[in-house]
């Protein structure tokens, strides 16, 4: 298999949108989101983007059929990187990027879609996403784990902020597809996953408005992450290796600071040099506010900030230290999301499946989710998940 290069390819030119799977090792769980898709009558377009092992990429390739496109990159390309390469190629106006261990209910991707047609200023929407578990057939739905609302200001700076001071990802969204190119061409200039994310994430709202709708959108499975955790995570990444995690983010303000002055991370060192002083003086006034004396750069720490001080726990900080000290016996350690079963409690609430061995478990702390204002899963939504459920069947790991 060879990398197909994105100049000499153009994906879905005549349709409205285009799904794309970044398929990567996990072949079954690719080709169970492929069938349950095609049986809910989703019916865009949908390219598998695969990084698998060659064995893998091969048992996919040959398994797929008509039920989507597929493209290969290679199995050392990075994730940004293949979906920047990817991007380009999609010539339909609209792109939603499906996870390939997540649920996506295609009802709310219409609806998303719908919301984008209607509202030119929004460049983004999407709705919920929930946390499950299976235990054999059985759903258990225990968490709303994303859900702040709708990123509206109209100042780009001031969404920056917003997007910041309560930080959730908006990645797998619907998008504009132009909007979504440059974010993610951005961003993968970037290194450290963390910070390639939050580059995606600011570019993308510093173009336009993110719509949160209130529909269950996704709801994210057991499989940990592929990303390693010590650069996908920034509080774990300080644990293991703070100097690193500074480099990285010196790297990423600098491209951000970039952005906001010359429109990319890298601009032209002439275009640079002859530009500076008008535009750092200009801009930076513009932006921090006439009557206040604030650099650019500092706003964008503080806002940061904003984010990354809510990551800290001191006592896991003291913890290992007390580890590198010889005080403490075990090092850190980060739990996965899903715990595992549990009994079903008084305040959950059982709902029966048409398969004889499913249910779906809704835990008090979906249906009572806080804040109740921002959060809200009605009874006819939470039966357009179970009905798209149906169709979801998981048969096995591919080894």
């Amino acid at each position: 298999m060879s990398f197909i290069r994105s100049s000499v390819w153009e994906i879905a030119p005549d349709e409205l949108l285009t799904a794309v799977i970044p398929a990567h090792n996990r072949v079954e769980e690719c080709l169970t989101l492929l069938r349950y898709l095609r049986s809910c009558g989703f019916a865009h377009p949908i390219v598998v983007a695969d990084s698998s092992r060659s064995d893998r990429a091969r048992t996919l390739q040959n398994s797929i059929g008509d039920l989507a496109r597929y493209q290969y990159f290679g199995s050392r390309i990075g994730q940004y990187t293949k979906l920047s390469r990817l991007a380009q190629c999609v010539s339909s106006p609209y792109i939603v990027v499906l996870p390939d261990d997540d649920i996506a209910f295609p009802h709310a991707i219409e609806a998303s879609l719908k919301y984008l047609q209607d509202h030119k200023d929004y460049v983004a929407a999407h709705g919920y996403s929930l946390r499950f578990g299976l235990e054999r057939s059985d759903f258990d739905i225990y968490k709303v784990e994303h859900f702040i609302p709708t990123i509206g200001e109209e100042k780009p700076i001031q969404r920056y902020f917003h997007l910041m001071r309560r930080y959730q990802p908006h990645i797998w969204a619907v998008f504009r597809t132009s909007v979504y190119a440059k974010a993610m061409e951005e961003a993968a200039a970037m290194r450290g996953t963390v910070f390639q994310e939050y580059m995606f994430q600011i570019v993308s709202v510093l173009g336009g408005k993110v719509a949160r709708l209130p529909t269950v959108y996704a709801m994210r499975g057991m499989a940990p992450s592929q990303a390693d955790y010590s650069q996908a995570d920034p509080f774990q990444w300080l644990i293991k290796d703070a100097d690193s995690l500074f480099r990285h983010y010196a790297t990423f303000r600098r491209g951000l600071i970039n952005f906001f002055l010359h429109g990319t991370t890298k601009p032209n060192i002439l275009a640079k040099i002859c530009r500076y002083i008008r535009q750092v003086r200009m801009k930076e006034k513009h932006l921090a506010g006439e009557d206040r004396n604030i650099p650019l750069r500092q706003i964008v720490d503080l806002i940061n900030a904003s984010c990354l001080g809510r990551e800290i726990h001191i006592g896991t900080i003291n913890h290992a230290v007390q580890h590198a000290l010889g005080d403490a016996i075990d090092a850190v350690k980060f739990p996965e999301p899903w715990q595992g079963w549990s009994e079903v409690g008084p305040r959950d609430l059982i709902r029966p499946s048409r398969r004889p061995d499913r249910q779906y478990v809704w835990r008090c702390a979906v249906l009572e989710a806080e804040p109740r204002d921002e959060i809200r899963i009605t009874a006819d939504e939470m039966m357009k998940v179970e009905t798209q459920l149906e169709f979801y069947d998981l048969r096995g790991k591919t080894t």
